[in-house]
């Protein structure tokens, strides 16, 4: 079983892992925008990006995780910018006693 110490540092590698390339975003909820949080923006592990022509509109479209820390206020429908790449939220990962990871996928 789990000590709060084990916790503790769970949840401070969780903040270095997020604080090894963060990234500020500003989620926007609807007509909503909310104040700037700090995140890492990872490659979604072995989901795969995919590519599609929908309506003779292209796009190609990569998962990625969004990490930040367990106070990260993130919904499935949010979206956010980060330099030129847009991003909606798919999917929040169930435990959320040391950190936030949100799954999201990129369009160009």
């Amino acid at each position: 079983m789990l000590t709060e110490a084990d916790r503790a540092r769970m949840e401070a590698d969780m903040l270095e892992i997020r604080n090894d390339r963060p990234v500020s975003i500003a989620i926007r909820r609807g007509t909503v925008t909310l104040p700037a949080q700090t995140v890492r923006i990872a490659r979604g592990g072995n989901i795969q990006a995919a590519a599609s022509d929908t309506d003779a509109v292209q796009a190609a479209v990569g998962a990625v995780i969004v990490v930040g820390d367990k106070t990260l206020d993130i919904r499935p429908g949010d979206r956010f910018t980060v330099g030129a790449a847009l991003y909606e939220v798919t999917a929040i990962h169930p435990n959320r006693d040391q950190a936030v990871q949100a799954q999201a996928r990129m369009v160009h």
